[in-house]
């Protein structure tokens, strides 16, 4: 499993926030858990409500330029992807909501990877990995004094080939 430099993953969430990093091989199906919680001063958890708030996930096809292994985990730079019409945003499923628990599952399935099928990129021979960035987004809707808000999760993702299916 790939590990990233903080400046790699700092050019997609910021400083503080939040992201889902992962290299997978072309075709992997693959699954995260989520689960939405606060915690009090003694430690507790509680399950955030999902009631009522809208989730979903995104990623779009992105250029890396300046690949390099070093000491601290893989360090590139990002860019949009240069294409003419530019890629098209994938939305990868939510499912298993549980809205009382704070939970869900979002998937990288075979529609998923039927979008991408056409990437000239996913080649062994390529030095580059394939690059994904995106976001999951939880809009919760107001709920007395409090208004509406967002949260997210950054999501990136290197798509490599096994060597065996380009």
């Amino acid at each position: 499993m790939a590990k990233f430099s903080q400046k790699t993953l700092t050019q997609v969430a910021g400083f503080d926030g939040q992201i889902l990093a992962q290299e997978l091989v072309y075709n992997q199906q693959d699954f995260w858990n989520m689960a939405w919680n606060t915690v009090d001063n003694q430690g507790n958890t509680t399950p955030v409500s999902l009631v009522g708030a809208t989730i979903s996930a995104q990623i779009i096809r992105r250029l890396i330029v300046g690949l390099t292994d070093t000491r601290t985990g893989l360090d590139f730079n990002i860019l949009d992807f240069p294409s003419d019409p530019p890629p098209s945003v994938i939305d990868l499923p939510i499912v298993n909501r549980a809205d009382a628990a704070g939970t869900f599952t979002m998937v990288i399935n075979d529609d998923v990877w039927g979008v991408m099928a056409d990437d000239p990129q996913l080649n062994i021979a390529v030095n580059d990995p394939v690059c994904f960035t995106g976001r999951i987004k939880i809009s919760f809707p107001a709920v007395g004094t409090q208004p509406a808000y967002d949260e997210g999760i950054f999501l990136l993702f290197l798509i490599t080939s096994d060597g065996v299916v380009n």
